[in-house]
């Protein structure tokens, strides 16, 4: 018996045939009504999740350019920063 090995050559489009899971945090009255939503449509939770990011995101303005992510900060004779470090320097950004 003979064997023979075929070699396709395969392209895979993960973000159009693949699921992911994900946690979110949503504020409890937000899940409330989306709960409501699913229920008064009979659908999942998920399926109304998914619908409604697709709603949003379609009517959401579209930007021109990317937006390239600040360039990092250096800090002058600091040791390593500690989470107490962080917190208060992103406090002080919110001022």
């Amino acid at each position: 018996m003979k064997l023979t090995i075929y070699h396709i050559p395969i392209k895979m489009v993960l973000w159009d045939t693949v699921t992911m899971k994900t946690t979110l945090e949503l504020p409890d009255q937000l899940l409330r009504r989306i709960k409501m939503r699913a229920a008064e449509r009979n659908q999942k939770l998920k399926d109304t999740i998914a619908q409604l990011l697709e709603l949003g995101l379609a009517s959401a303005p579209k930007h021109d350019a990317p937006t390239r992510a600040p360039k990092p900060v250096q800090l002058k004779k600091h040791g390593p920063l500690t989470i107490n470090d962080i917190e208060t320097a992103i406090a002080a950004g919110r001022d």
